[in-house]
């Protein structure tokens, strides 16, 4: 991404910066919503990419640019607090979608599905499989990477343009914090 985006210039109001700044930065957005959405973009219960990649710059523009002004190049860079934003976007309208709704009176109901397990190649959501709200966005970002995404801590760590112990650190306090957010398995009924 070049550095000559004027973010300055867009929190002023300037449209010209704000079209340079969109059209500089659609490419990071869209990519971390696919990578985030996967195969459920084909799903007509959840808006399609170009709805999302619009839905990312309102939630940047909303409140006055509150969210845009919050960017602290001192913490990230420009390309991975994009790149959380637009997964944290795309995550609440997978959350916000619809599950079918079956019908308790149907008779040819069948026995509940067992629940997903995680695991290499499981092509549930990480949302469905653990309570992934508890973590902080960075957190969730680097899970989904690493589990969802099956990316090895050096591809996390050169997508996100941080080092790699940055990412073993941030797995383990999201592990960490899965694990107190879980029920003690001894207290588990059998």
């Amino acid at each position: 991404m070049p550095p000559e985006i004027d973010l300055k210039s867009c929190l002023e109001g300037d449209l010209g910066a704000w079209d340079r700044f969109c059209d500089e930065t659609a490419g990071v957005v869209m990519a971390a919503i696919r990578r985030t959405a996967g195969s459920q973009l084909n799903d007509p219960a959840l808006p399609d990419a170009e709805d999302l990649l619009q839905s990312v710059y309102l939630r940047l523009v909303k409140n006055d640019f509150r969210l845009l002004a919050s960017f602290d190049p001192a913490k990230a860079s420009l390309v991975t607090w994009l790149t959380i934003v637009a997964r944290s976007t795309t995550i609440d309208a997978l959350r916000r979608r619809r599950a079918p709704v079956k019908s308790i009176d149907d008779e040819n109901a069948s026995e509940p599905e067992a629940p997903p397990t995680p695991g290499a190649g499981s092509s549930e959501p990480l949302e469905r499989l653990a309570p992934l709200h508890l973590l902080t966005d960075r957190q969730r970002l680097v899970i989904a990477l690493l589990f969802q995404d099956q990316r090895s801590v050096p591809e996390a760590a050169a997508i996100l343009g941080v080092g790699e112990q940055t990412i073993r650190s941030t797995k383990h306090k999201a592990l960490e914090r899965l694990r107190k957010a879980m029920p003690d398995p001894e207290l588990r009924p059998d």
